[in-house]
């Protein structure tokens, strides 16, 4: 494709040398401005090819601000695990040797030496009805100089015990109340990055429209100037032949130098489009886009039981008001509970032995002639249980705050898709409008055209009909756009619009994306 530069030039050389009287001629200055500005027309390199479809999912893998939001379920993701640390087995283990040397009495000369070993290990585990189960293992061995029976032994002893609430504390839900509520806040935040990859993808999407729409124009003005410089050209033969006035011909180099002003301007809009989208799919600066699809010529069909029924569960901002309700309903059911009076089963059991030595102990222990047991129950219930109650009155007020949110929301999706179902059915009918409108523009241009090889039409009257076929045709674009935009607008609306483009993602792979970018 050849450069505007060189065909402005091509005009410039045209215009410099038309012989017409002074007074009839385009002031020097002009001449010298239209050349600069066609010097300065950009020059538009095959670029790369792109669809639709690989632009919205160009934009969902490589624009920023969604990636820096993929961040956020991951970052929450940890606050599960962290929560899941509950069910973590406890283990504590102790090494402690320990000796004495005393005097007897005050006037004896014999040291009582006493030395002692303990090795304890003990484990604990939290179940998910809330109970604590525990099981720990003393080991203690003792010796003095004393000469008795006593004087060397060893007492191991295993001891199992589990306390069990069956009032506040008791059931998964009070148990896990920290992992679910992360759950949520991990679900939420999910929904939060789908509303981005909404808003990312309905952009992308208008903006390579909106680049189609911009090159369109630029071909219409390609044309018009192409046209203005036809119909010069011819006038100049005409004057040259002595059947057309030379006044004709300043009508049309003005038409020259006009168009080539707008081809200028639909040029650097064509540009400032193709860098929007650009950035929209973080190419690197200066990647041409060559848009490989143009508007579709079909009409969308949709209908308002349809589009509610696919909002209902598509869309991210109800999925995340009806997880702000489940959290606040869960919260406020915990809050019952922690109502209740402390009450625990507490049982133990276990056996231990004694002996000279740890071996014979070990032995003793294992006839399990010396068990020892316990069984009990334990009752804690504060006096004015104020904490709890405020907690719990604040938790139904959350949960009925959200639940009056989520119906607003759902009364606005119902609006906003009865908005786009009525823009499309306008849309479509300003394109049927606007196709007309083209269709009479160019029967009216073509009219004049031969008309003014006739000489029954003048040159202002030719040009003032293609400048109407030029705006007609950007009407007709603009309207193809606006259509687009109603389409996207509507997808939007019901949360379809990535599934629309072939885009399914699951929501571990948005978290596994943000680890990708830190390693």
């Amino acid at each position: 494709m050849g450069t505007f530069a060189g065909r402005s030039r091509e005009a410039a050389g045209d215009i410099a040398s038309t012989e017409l009287p002074e007074a009839q001629r385009l002031p020097g200055s002009l001449i010298v401005i239209v050349a600069l500005l066609a010097a300065a027309l950009p020059s538009f390199a095959a670029g790369l090819p792109l669809t639709l479809d690989d632009a919205v999912r160009g934009a969902i893998s490589n624009n920023l601000s969604l990636k820096a939001e993929s961040f956020n379920p991951a970052i929450s993701g940890t606050g599960i695990r962290s929560a899941r640390a509950i069910y973590n087995p406890n283990f504590t283990a102790l090494l402690d040797h320990r000796g004495s040397n005393s005097q007897s009495s005050p006037t004896s000369f014999f040291v009582d030496r006493t030395r002692s070993f303990d090795a304890n290990l003990s484990a604990s585990l939290l179940l998910p009805s809330g109970a604590t189960a525990s099981a720990a293992m003393t080991n203690l061995w003792e010796q003095d100089n004393q000469g008795t029976s006593f004087s060397r032994y060893a007492k191991p002893n295993l001891v199992f015990s589990l306390s069990q609430p069956v009032l506040q504390g008791f059931g998964r839900d009070v148990t896990e109340r920290g992992i679910t509520v992360a759950t949520f806040a991990t679900e939420s935040t999910l929904a939060e990055w789908w509303a981005a990859a909404l808003s990312v993808s309905s952009n992308t999407r208008n903006r390579f429209f909106a680049l189609v729409k911009a090159r369109e124009n630029l071909e219409a003005r390609k044309s018009s100037l192409a046209l203005a410089r036809e119909i010069h050209a011819g006038n100049e033969a005409r004057v040259r032949a002595g059947v057309l006035a030379a006044i004709e011909l300043l009508d049309s180099e003005l038409g020259v130098a006009q168009r080539e002003k707008d081809l200028l301007e639909a040029g650097k809009n064509a540009l400032d489009e193709e860098d929007r989208l650009r950035v929209l799919l973080h190419l690197p600066p200066g990647t041409g886009i060559l848009p490989a699809d143009t508007f579709p010529g079909e009409r969308v069909e949709a209908t308002e039981e349809a589009a509610l029924r696919t909002a209902a569960y598509m869309r991210p901002d109800l999925r995340k008001a009806r997880i702000l309700l489940s959290t606040n309903e869960f919260n406020a059911r915990v809050g019952r509970n922690l109502l209740l009076p402390s009450l625990a089963l507490k049982g133990s059991a276990g056996i231990s032995g004694l002996g000279t030595d740890y071996g014979s102990a070990i032995d003793d222990m294992k006839t399990g002639k010396y068990p020892a047991w316990s069984v009990g129950v334990e009752l804690s219930y504060p006096l004015g249980n104020d904490a709890a109650e405020a907690d719990l009155a604040k938790n139904r007020l959350l949960a009925g705050q959200s639940r009056v949110s989520l119906r607003n929301l759902e009364e606005a999706a119902s609006l906003e898709i009865r908005s786009s179902i009525r823009a499309l059915d306008t849309g479509w009918r300003q394109i049927e409008v606007a196709g007309k409108g083209v269709a009479l523009a160019e029967a009216r241009l073509s009219s004049y055209v031969k008309r003014g090889k006739l000489g029954m039409a003048t040159t202002k009257d030719t040009l003032q009909a293609e400048s109407d076929l030029t705006v007609a045709r950007e009407a007709l674009a603009g309207a193809r756009a606006d259509y687009q935009a109603a389409v996207t607008q509507l997808w939007k609306s019901t949360g379809e619009l990535l599934e629309r483009h072939g885009i399914r993602i699951e929501d571990k792979e948005i978290e596994s994306s943000a680890w990708k970018e830190i390693r």
